[in-house]
């Protein structure tokens, strides 16, 4: 049995190649603010820049993911007769990008609830001295 692939029309490409565009900047942007921060970070490592290294690790991962993800989608648009399986593909990328994010933001809540306790604990034993 012969199967199809779905083509987008050329105002469906238009819209994801515009969306391509913007996560291409944003990827950029990103990777740009990482590499600066990273460079701060080193320079002031001997006060604290071990911080703004791991932030800027974190800036250049999700800049190149987004990056990944909007090739993908770019790929829709410069592609034909695999439409579907590229969306797939570019869809891929987004779980890989959103995917990081969730874990930075479960990581990041648990520290915030962990630096709480301390807070409460210490806050409390301090007050009743």
């Amino acid at each position: 049995m012969e199967s199809r692939e779905y083509e987008f029309s050329s105002s469906q490409n238009e819209l994801i190649k515009n969306l391509a565009d913007k996560m291409r900047f944003v990827a950029y942007f990103l990777i740009v603010v990482g590499v600066l921060g990273a460079l701060g970070g080193l320079l002031s490592l001997r006060t604290g820049g071990a911080s703004s290294i791991i932030s800027a690790v974190v800036y250049i991962l999700i800049g190149i993911w987004t990056n990944s993800a909007s090739s993908a989608f770019r790929r829709i648009v410069e592609t034909s007769g695999s439409d579907i399986e590229n969306l797939m593909g570019a869809l891929g990328e987004l779980r890989k990008l959103y995917t990081l994010q969730y874990w930075l933001l479960i990581i990041a809540l648990v520290f915030l609830a962990i630096a709480l306790v301390f807070a409460l604990i210490f806050g409390l034993t301090a007050v009743s001295r």
